[in-house]
């Protein structure tokens, strides 16, 4: 006879998984059921869930997980008592009680209440998993204990369930050391609470409409909430999906890069994002909204083998184009659609035959054979071209989002709309700052956009695989860690390498990462592109080494940092060691504008390491865009300001007298009005002078726009 062993430490559980009893002596599991475990055998307990406790049975060890509770009057009659706070012991009983009518709710289509219960949930779900992570302030949990039991409270109204009466303080109050009066009183207080608040819902609801007219028509910033349900593609391979907001009228990006892992197993490549796949787009402005078209942009590129079909000897791990997704989200962001429990599809339209094609392009035509070669189209004319398409023949494949409007600021949208932005969500930022920046809000983003190159094929029959590998580097050729983002969700790279087009001449890759570098080091740092061509064959392709490296530095001579927009940069070849000899190559130019300012003579490093006639042949062209509230990119006004000069109030506003006429307008007009420049005015002017600057501001403003 098989004995069991009364347990000592394994008292109190919860089922991570369902277990349906297939004996008498089993008992039958759901995923959440609280157990008191009695007793233990090879892997089995015995004992009974909280909820039904005459039903006693075994079940598997496995399935349980272990949580801490004390026990009282050990034997036949203990009782467990869990470990957890009362109120998280609360805040789950609700949740799960609240599940059951939730269900019951969408079975009989009670929508409006389903989807109030709905918020009231996920707000619950949050805040629990706030109050487990022990990292709130005393203060700012007790503030979120009122939140919670309110919260509780409105809901069980709402479902018409009991009413729990509480102190001041939010805790239950127990009948056996509270007075009969003081429990009717109490109960009085609470009654009356709940339903001025149902009333208040109510009002809200009626007025739904004026409301939120009243909220868009008083923010300045709104944020375009994105929750990412589903990917269906057959793909085969692990693919990175880049979301982002782009104006199909002005062919250019709006946003910073969303990145989604897939896995080739039709998940993400995280387990623990399933479901949880959420963003959001900020600091989008009025003029944002007013936009005559605004499209939501999925980029797919393929993580695997040059060839769909190569096997085990070809190289693996490069980045492929696949496809775009596009959909027109402009009746969303005007707001004459406001539903984020609907689920939008965004066809997708795979770029016909990836393997040979020579650029990102969409071919609209019939498969073409590998002896083709395609027009070297930019992706900005691929993603016109699928805008403009009446209809994508997608094959059902796709992906599903819902998508919401929400008014304000970061700060504004976590507290507004807790149940739909979280810790986990991805902030997305724009590529530019909002209407109004506020105090506080400092940013530091460099964005890299590689747009272009030409490549010799030297002493190779074909073009080359050209990949190009983006680094940040300091003066002394250290290399600076995670500094490069290749989009939100994920965390910094050190290394970021390019898509791959197949024996392209000319590639286009209009890839945008972000560079982020604490501002006291940009002054040091540069960023370094190598060159290297990718074979297919993997024991080839390990044999190859970089053919070239250009470089870009973040700092001008003059202080003031690189400029927005384009940049050609020359390619460099020459020995691998030379290469990465940072104090080497940065005593050349950069770019060929540097180049053509300098008159370049022969001399011992060049004759070493020089751009000669093969040189001179290859390009490589980005572009830059600086959002940042500390660097400026105009040195005129700092020929106006000396700030150690003008650290007296009297010559900052003499300053500003002398001054206004001429380099306001030169400050509005090079976009350097900075947090930073702001904050020095406020510290060092009189009140005189930031009147005269505000008369100035409201009477000449206007002629500098």
């Amino acid at each position: 006879m098989a004995r069991w062993i009364p347990t000592k430490r394994q008292k109190y559980g919860v089922a991570i998984y369902n277990y349906n009893a297939s004996q008498d002596v089993e008992l039958s599991l759901q995923i959440g059921d609280t157990v008191h475990i009695l007793e233990m055998y090879e892997g089995w307990y015995r004992g009974y869930t909280l909820q039904n406790k005459s039903k006693k049975g075994i079940f598997p060890e496995t399935y349980i997980h272990l949580k801490e509770a004390t026990v009282e009057d050990r034997g036949q009659n203990e009782t467990v008592i869990p470990g957890e706070l009362p109120l998280v012991q609360e805040l789950t009983c609700t949740l799960r009680e609240w599940a059951v009518i939730w269900r019951n709710l969408y079975v009989n289509n009670k929508v409006t209440l389903f989807r109030q219960l709905q918020q009231m949930t996920y707000s619950l779900i949050e805040w629990r998993s706030q109050i487990l992570s022990g990292t709130l302030p005393k203060d700012e949990l007790a503030e979120l204990k009122k939140k919670v039991t309110a919260k509780i409270d409105h809901g069980n109204r709402m479902l018409g369930l009991d009413l729990v009466v509480r102190d001041d303080n939010g805790n239950i109050l127990d009948p056996d050391e509270t007075s009969t009066v003081a429990l009717f009183k109490a109960h009085e207080v609470a009654s009356k609470r709940i339903e001025e608040k149902i009333q208040e819902e109510k009002s809200i609801l009626q007025n739904l409409d004026v409301r939120g007219q009243a909220v868009f028509s008083t923010v300045h910033t709104y944020g375009l909430y994105v929750n990412f349900k589903n990917f269906v593609c057959n793909i085969g391979e692990d693919a990175e999906l880049f979301m982002a907001l782009y104006d199909p009228d002005q062919s250019t990006f709006i946003s910073e890069n969303y990145l989604i892992r897939w896995g080739s197993n039709g998940m993400p490549k995280e387990i623990e994002k399933l479901n949880n796949l959420q963003a959001v787009f900020t600091d989008l402005s009025s003029t944002d909204l007013i936009r005559p078209r605004i499209s939501l942009v999925c980029q797919i590129v393929r993580v695997g083998h040059m060839e769909l079909k190569e096997g085990k000897r070809h190289t693996c791990g490069l980045r492929r184009p696949f496809g775009v997704a596009v959909m027109d989200i402009t009746d969303i962001i005007h707001g004459k659609v406001d539903d984020e429990e609907k689920q939008h599809f965004i066809p997708f339209q795979q770029i016909a035959m990836e393997t040979y094609i020579r650029q990102r392009q969409l071919i609209m035509s019939p498969l073409m054979t590998s002896h083709v070669t395609g027009e070297n189209e930019p992706l900005t004319s691929v993603l016109n071209k699928v805008i403009a398409a009446k209809e994508v023949n997608h094959k059902g494949q796709g992906l599903w989002v819902s998508l919401k409007l929400l008014p304000g600021d970061l700060s504004q949208v976590q507290k507004n709309f807790s149940h739909l932005v979280d810790r986990s969500t991805a902030i997305a930022r724009k590529m530019g700052f909002p209407e109004i920046i506020l105090p506080g809000d400092v940013r530091n983003d460099i964005y890299v956009t590689l747009i272009h190159g030409e490549f010799d094929k030297g002493k190779k029959k074909t073009p080359k695989n050209v990949e190009v590998t983006m680094s940040v580097f300091d003066e002394e050729g250290n290399l600076l860690e995670k500094a490069i983002h290749p989009g939100a969700g994920y965390e910094g790279i050190s290394e970021y390498k390019s898509v791959v087009y197949y024996q392209v001449k000319q590639p286009c890759w209009y890839e945008t990462v972000k560079v982020f570098i604490a501002i006291e080091e940009v002054t040091r740092c540069h960023i370094r592109f190598t060159f290297r061509h990718r074979s297919s064959q993997e024991s080839r392709d390990k044999s190859e080494r970089a053919f070239g490296v250009s470089f870009v530095k973040l700092m001008n001579p003059d202080g003031t940092t690189l400029q927005d927009g384009r940049h050609d940069l020359v390619v460099y070849k020459g020995d691998n060691k030379k290469m990465e000899d940072a104090k080497f190559y940065l005593t050349l130019p950069g770019t060929k504008v540097e180049m053509e300012e300098k008159e370049l003579q022969a001399s011992k490093n060049l004759a070493a390491f020089t751009a000669g006639k093969e040189s001179t042949k290859d390009s490589f062209q980005i572009a830059t865009l600086i959002c940042s509230t500390k660097l400026t990119q105009n040195g005129r006004c700092g020929d106006h300001v000396d700030t150690a000069k003008l650290t007296a109030q009297s010559s900052w506003a003499s300053w500003l007298d002398s001054r206004c006429c001429t380099t306001w307008g030169q400050v509005f007009q090079g976009g350097i009005w900075t947090i930073g420049f702001c904050s020095l005015l406020f510290q060092c002017c009189s009140w005189g002078a930031l009147i005269r600057l505000q008369n100035f501001l409201r009477f000449r403003g206007p002629s500098l726009k």
